[in-house]
């Protein structure tokens, strides 16, 4: 049985536990055990005039070093380079080598992501957001909206007696002008 590995949710659960074994490099021993040897290593790779330029544009474009540094840790443990655990411990030393990085190139960068206050969304946001981003949801979801409003009228139309004419209140547009 084949299965589309770009539809997500496609292998029902445990299926990894399945194939075979080490097929990831996250699934065969790391490379590195010792946090001291991982961080020499992830710096090795860091120094160097082209990785520095990068992170420099990254840090100046407003990417936070803990972002960066979150993503140096999981292509390490992806790669198999690291355990989850070594990752972990090895982040306060890149963030100091980043730190120190910017220091050096003169920039001020922003070291945490600022969480901002959970706010509601409104319903206005949310149709501007959807018309944005997925055009065929939203012209779909206001066409459902417009066929939900006909049935109404047309139940209403079909159901109910004739409205009583109502008597509509004199308007202070209706009334002549003085001394025309």
């Amino acid at each position: 049985m084949a299965i589309d590995k770009l539809t997500p949710l496609a292998a029902p659960p445990g299926h990894s536990l399945t194939g075979p074994r080490g097929k990831w490099p996250w699934e065969r021993p790391p490379r590195f055990s010792d946090p001291d040897d991982a961080i020499d290593f992830v710096l090795d790779k860091l120094d160097n005039p082209k990785s520095e330029d990068s992170l420099v544009k990254l840090m100046l474009a407003g990417i936070t070093v803990e972002e960066i540094v979150a993503q140096v840790a999981f292509k390490g443990f992806t790669q198999g380079t690291f355990n989850p655990d070594v990752a972990e411990l090895i982040k306060p030393a890149i963030g100091v080598y980043l730190m120190g990085l910017a220091d050096k190139n003169g920039l001020q960068p922003q070291l945490f992501v600022e969480e901002e206050a959970e706010e509601e969304v409104s319903d206005i946001t949310f149709y501007k957001i959807l018309k944005q981003r997925n055009p065929k949801l939203f012209d779909a979801m206001n066409e459902e909206i417009n066929r939900a409003q006909r049935m109404q009228e047309q139940e209403a139309l079909r159901g109910a007696s004739p409205a009583p004419a109502q008597e509509i209140p004199p308007s202070f547009l209706d009334t002549p002008a003085e001394g025309v």
